[in-house]
């Protein structure tokens, strides 16, 4: 990293993502001890049911106040905590490098690196996958401090590489790579998406899949404020930034007024998708509060508690 370069999370920031942990919407079985609740039965603090004793059973957990009234050996059952796996996947095709002073691509990076903060803190392993097409970049899911440097690392290296080469990027098929995100991931946990979703892919019928499977899916919008507030008037060359088609139009108050119309249907209807089928939604626009944006609503969203 240049020595002069803004780091992705700066300390004061940090300070106060600490206060915050990704909220889960289910419960998993992790493999290690962690801070997240599992459908699993163990030793935590939180009771969850009684169950008969076993020969072999560990004494300490019997109650014996029902065994004074019952003349039975029943065990208390507690919800155990474990670890989770969280996958962040960013979108790095053509459209993702849009936007000024800063493009969704550089925005989503930065949002990444958060979530990765709060999955390791919150003692869970964190994975990162960078797509267009199809999956590019992959960090295997570890968990320690010691891994979050690791993650930090990948996504400076991976913000330079795709920052100085844009133009090899493809265009979006996030319905193949969730595809291929099931086959490879067999055991459930926290999911990731950080993408404007200008995908002509059946995307949403991979996601509604993944929820059903017992994943927890959150998807993070990114979008420029020139996408939400276009001010651009006159004749004008659009180039669709993904397929390269173009088209001359004239742009007056008429054109844009329908633009909008048709883009607040687009983001309308994803989120009511992802109500619909128990997935986090939020949006988020490059010119907006970063620390706003993750201090407040991912809470508001039920990504983050």
């Amino acid at each position: 990293m240049e020595p002069d370069k803004k780091p992705l999370l700066d300390p004061a920031f940090l300070r106060k993502l600490e206060r915050l942990r990704i909220q889960a919407r289910r419960a998993f079985a992790g493999t290690t001890r962690g801070e997240r609740r599992s459908t699993r039965r163990g030793s935590s603090v939180e009771f969850a049911d009684f169950r008969k004793y076993e020969t072999g059973d560990d004494f300490r957990h019997v109650d014996w106040n029902i065994y004074a009234r019952l003349e039975r050996l029943m065990l208390r059952q507690f919800i155990e905590e474990e670890e989770v796996r969280v996958d962040i996947l960013i979108d790095r095709s053509r459209s993702m490098h849009f936007g000024e002073p800063l493009t969704k691509f550089d925005f989503s990076i930065r949002v990444a690196a958060a979530l990765a903060f709060l999955a390791v803190t919150g003692l869970d392993r964190v994975g990162i996958i960078a797509f267009d097409s199809t999956v590019r970049e992959r960090l295997r899911a570890l968990r320690g401090r010691g891994h979050l440097i690791s993650a930090i690392s990948f996504l400076n290296d991976l913000a330079e590489a795709v920052g100085e080469d844009s133009s090899s990027n493809e265009t979006t098929n996030l319905a193949a790579v969730m595809r291929a995100y099931q086959k490879s991931n067999a055991r459930s946990g926290i999911v990731f998406v950080i993408s404007d979703f200008m995908d002509a892919s059946d995307f949403r019928a991979e996601m509604k899949l993944l929820a059903r499977r017992g994943y927890d899916v959150n998807l993070i919008q990114t979008l420029s404020m020139e996408e939400t507030r276009p001010e651009i008037l006159g004749d004008l060359l659009l180039i669709d930034s993904e397929t390269g088609d173009e088209r001359e139009i004239t742009v007056n108050a008429r054109a844009l007024a329908a633009y909008k119309s048709v883009f607040a249907r687009m983001t309308t209807e994803l989120e009511t998708f992802s109500r619909a089928n128990g997935i986090g939604y939020l949006m988020a626009t490059t010119d907006a509060g970063f620390e706003d944006l993750l201090l407040k609503n991912l809470i508001l969203s039920r990504m983050a508690e």
